[in-house]
């Protein structure tokens, strides 16, 4: 592989993770653990793509300074990799399980393979078992290094599995296709790992971590900002996926919160927004796993479910009942949250989707209507 076509490809990596970082830094302010284990992968892999091409331009060059850059430029590369791969499993896990306990409890034994390859990176400044550089400066890699491509290998499968996992037990991830990011890695390293003296992983490294994020914008553009839920706009996407599926019988469960214009006007907007995020926390832990929870308007709630009865969504309702009772034991808010909940079949034979949103409103406005008139 010629210093031309090295410059070609590590400039591209370059340029497409800095300008992803640079149109991310919105959602990196945010301040999330997961947002910031994706920017510090994506850093790590920009800076690699330009000391790769560094070392590409170092090699066989002679002088003392040129075997110095080369010597760490090299490093680098070796010890970022293992940290890359550490990295993306944790971004991996903190994206499907939101749990930074979980990531501290586990990755205190799932780190220590890559911890180790970063060791002995640092060990191979004194004794070469990685990497050296011979007397003209030119690099030769050693049998030790195929250790890298082996722990990285085993990284990105571990995550695999991960999502998998997931899956197998929360239903199809959406926004998240891991398969884009494992495509090009895995074909980078191979063809590194098979012709030696080509430059492929870091460009590929940055390709599957622009098409992760570009899912992520998609996510950002469906999901309510306030409650974290799912919005209007998914909401649609799925009621048109789910309705032309005659084969599982499709279910809704319309909530609305009870004098929410009250608490409001009483405690201020502030808490208005807490309430509704309280509110969106009571159906998250009341729903299916596979249920899709949306903010519809306000303070109006929808709960989707595909190859459901008449019975499990009485049961959804009644879970919601229950949490919603705990909450109010518990919580000490200065409301009492109160949600009044309607729920329909859809038809397909006698539903569209207008009817269907009619018949989970006319429900719910009636057991709204009978709180108002036992209040009195």
């Amino acid at each position: 592989m010629n210093l031309v076509a090295v410059a070609v490809t590590d400039y591209i990596g370059v340029v497409i993770l800095i300008a992803m970082l640079y149109s991310s830094h919105i959602r990196r302010s945010e301040g999330r653990f997961e947002y910031k284990i994706f920017s510090l992968i994506a850093g790590l892999s920009a800076f690699a793509c330009a000391i790769d091409f560094m070392t590409f331009y170092l090699d066989g060059m002679p002088g003392e300074l040129s075997r110095i850059l080369a010597i760490a430029g090299n490093t680098y590369c070796f010890v970022t990799n293992p940290l890359f791969s550490i990295g993306w499993c944790m971004y991996t896990e903190l994206k499907l399980f939101k749990s930074t306990a979980r990531i501290k409890r586990r990755y205190r034994f799932i780190a220590i393979p890559g911890l180790i390859l970063i060791l002995i990176s640092m060990m191979n400044l004194f004794v070469p078992v990685v990497f050296y550089l011979d007397e003209m400066n030119v690099y030769h890699r050693l049998p030790l290094s195929y250790a890298y491509f082996i722990v990285e290998f085993g990284y990105l499968i571990f995550s695999y599995m991960i999502f998998k996992k997931y899956e197998n037990r929360y239903g199809k991830v959406r926004f998240f296709p891991i398969g884009l990011m494992m495509g090009p890695v895995v074909a980078g390293c191979i063809l590194q790992l098979v012709f030696y003296g080509i430059s492929l992983i870091w460009v590929s490294l940055a390709v599957g971590l622009t098409a992760i994020y570009m899912s992520l914008q998609n996510e950002f553009s469906y999901l309510d900002k306030l409650t974290g839920l799912y919005n209007r706009a998914f909401l649609d996407y799925i009621l048109d996926s789910y309705s032309k599926d005659q084969g599982a019988r499709m279910g809704g469960i319309m909530i609305d919160v009870d004098r929410f214009k009250k608490i409001n006007d009483t405690f201020g907007h502030s808490v208005g927004d807490e309430a509704l995020i309280d509110t969106a926390r009571v159906i998250t832990l009341s729903k299916p796993d596979k249920a899709v929870a949306v903010r519809f308007a306000g303070d109006e709630f929808i709960l989707i479910l595909k190859g459901t009865s008449e019975e499990a969504l009485k049961r959804v309702v009644k879970n919601i009942r229950d949490e919603l009772e705990l909450f109010n034991e518990t919580e000490g808010r200065q409301y009492q949250l109160s949600l009044s909940i309607g729920y329909t079949l859809f038809d397909p034979e006698k539903d569209n989707v207008d009817s269907f949103f009619r018949h989970m409103d006319d429900n719910m406005y009636e057991e709204k209507i009978r709180k108002h008139s036992e209040r009195k």
